[in-house]
């Protein structure tokens, strides 16, 4: 497992390179980054880029819920071909985003409701293998955040652009028990 690089760390913010690496190097990429995405408890993470982890390459690695046992999808030199015209997340019935890179914070972010991602896979001869989906819903959001990763942005710059509110948990309870969450000024 290795450390999160947490924000403002400028790899953050530059933009991620094809991946042009030898299978097993690749493998060995990929197996670090699923071993530190399922180890994240506080926050748990459903989404890890390779920039997250200081390695400048188009990897990202996703998975639908924090369960242990959900699979965890791998996308490399991944690219968005098309996008639905509606948007989704407008803080009424969206979960908050989150970024393992900037813990303790989270907004609502508008995405597109579905995403056509072209990317490769590293099959099980180490191959790799281009392919295409339609992802929607919760998938096409974690897409979209990785992505936005991927070209060096985070999502706080997303709740800016879309003039939306950032909240911080101040890690003091209530009086039942409940996380206080405070505004955050940006």
């Amino acid at each position: 497992m290795t450390a999160i690089v947490l924000a403002p760390n400028q790899i953050l913010r530059s933009p991620a390179t094809a991946v042009n690496l030898p299978s097993s190097k690749l493998s060995s990429i990929i197996d670090t980054m699923r071993q530190t995405l399922i180890s994240q408890t506080n926050p748990q993470g459903v989404g890890l880029a390779a920039n997250q982890m200081g390695l400048p390459y188009k990897i990202f690695l996703a998975r639908w819920t924090t369960k242990k046992d959900e699979p965890v999808h791998v996308f490399i030199n991944p690219e968005i071909l098309g996008h639905s015209d509606e948007l989704q997340g407008d803080g009424k019935k969206d979960p908050l985003e989150g970024c393992l890179s900037l813990p303790k914070y989270y907004g609502h972010v508008k995405r597109y409701k579905w995403v056509k991602l072209k990317y490769q896979i590293l099959t099980t001869n180490y191959q790799l293998q281009t392919t295409d989906s339609i992802f929607d819903g919760f998938p096409a959001v974690v897409i979209q955040h990785e992505m936005d990763h991927l070209n060096g942005k985070i999502f706080v710059e997303r709740i800016l652009e879309q003039k939306g509110i950032l909240y911080r948990i101040t890690g003091k309870k209530n009086q039942d028990g409940k996380e206080i969450w405070e505004r955050v000024e940006i």
